[in-house]
C-alpha cells in the first residue's frame, strides 16, 4: 500500500460532493495524497471538470443536485472504461448501489468516510489501473484487457469461448494487416485441416459478442480488425 500511496503524488483526482463541509474535509485529505485535486458540487460540474482536466481517479457522492453521481458516472463510462471510480453513499442510499452494478465501480464508501477506508479504496483502485495497462480500445465502450484476457462491453465482462478468444487475440496482434484463413486455421486448429466453415462460424460468434462489426471480411483472403468507430457491412 505504501508504494501505491507514493504513486498518488503523480496523479490527479476529481472529487464530487454537494455538502460543503464534507467536500472541504475530504478535500484536505486528498490534497495530502494527490498531486492535484479537482472539486465539484454536482454531477454537471463534475463532468465538465472531467472533460477539461482528464483526472486519473474519480471519487463521487451518489446523491447530488442537478445530475446525481450515478448519472455523472454513466456519462464518464460512455467515454472511458478504464478510469478508477469510487462511490460514496449514506446508509439510507445503499439501495441505489444496485443501479451501479454495471458501471465497473472500484470501491464503495459509507459516509461518514473513515480515513483508513478511504486510502485503502484509493490504493486498491490504483492497483487495478496498473493491471489494466494492456487495455486495448476496440470500439465505443468495447475494450480488451490483454493482461487479464477479458473483453468488456459497456463496463460488463463478455464471456468468450476458447476459440473466440484465440481469434480475437490473433486479430488484435495483427491489427495492421489482413490475417489469412490459413493462419487462422493453424492457430485455432493446429492439428486439423483448414475448414473455412468452422472459421466462418467462429467469426460470426465473435462478431455477435462484440456487438459491432469490427471484424472485416477480405474476400478470398481472410479477416482484419477495423477499430475505427464506423460500422461496415459484413461480407
Amino acid at each position: 500500500m505504501i508504494r501505491n500511496m507514493l504513486l498518488l503524488k503523480d496523479k490527479s483526482i476529481l472529487f464530487a460532493e454537494d455538502d460543503t463541509i464534507t467536500r472541504t474535509q475530504i478535500g484536505e485529505i486528498l490534497e495530502m495524497l494527490f498531486g492535484k485535486v479537482y472539486a465539484a458540487s454536482d454531477g454537471d460540474e463534475a463532468f465538465r471538470i472531467y472533460e477539461d482536466e482528464s483526472p486519473d481517479i474519480l471519487l463521487s457522492d451518489i446523491k447530488m443536485p442537478k445530475k446525481d453521481g450515478l448519472s455523472f458516472i454513466r456519462r464518464v463510462r460512455q467515454h472511458n472504461y478504464d478510469i478508477p471510480i469510487i462511490l460514496m453513499t449514506s446508509f439510507a442510499e445503499q439501495e441505489l448501489l444496485l443501479n451501479a452494478a454495471n458501471l465497473s465501480i472500484d470501491g464503495y464508501l459509507v459516509k461518514p468516510v473513515e480515513l483508513e477506508k478511504l486510502t485503502f479504496a484509493i490504493c486498491k483502485a490504483i492497483q487495478r489501473t496498473h493491471k489494466n495497462e494492456g487495455l486495448i480500445v476496440l470500439g465505443k465502450n468495447i475494450f480488451y484487457n490483454a493482461a487479464t484476457k477479458e473483453l468488456y462491453q459497456s463496463g460488463t465482462v463478455v464471456t468468450l469461448g476458447i476459440k473466440e478468444q484465440e481469434l480475437l487475440v490473433l486479430l488484435i496482434n495483427n491489427r495492421h494487416r489482413t490475417v489469412t484463413k490459413d493462419e487462422i486455421g493453424k492457430i485455432l486448429w493446429p492439428l486439423d485441416p483448414i475448414c473455412e466453415s468452422a472459421i466462418k462460424n467462429i467469426v460470426l460468434r465473435l462478431r455477435k459478442k462484440l456487438g459491432i462489426d469490427i471484424i472485416i471480411s477480405v474476400r478470398g483472403i481472410g479477416y482484419r480488425l477495423d477499430t475505427r468507430e464506423t460500422s461496415r457491412p459484413s461480407e
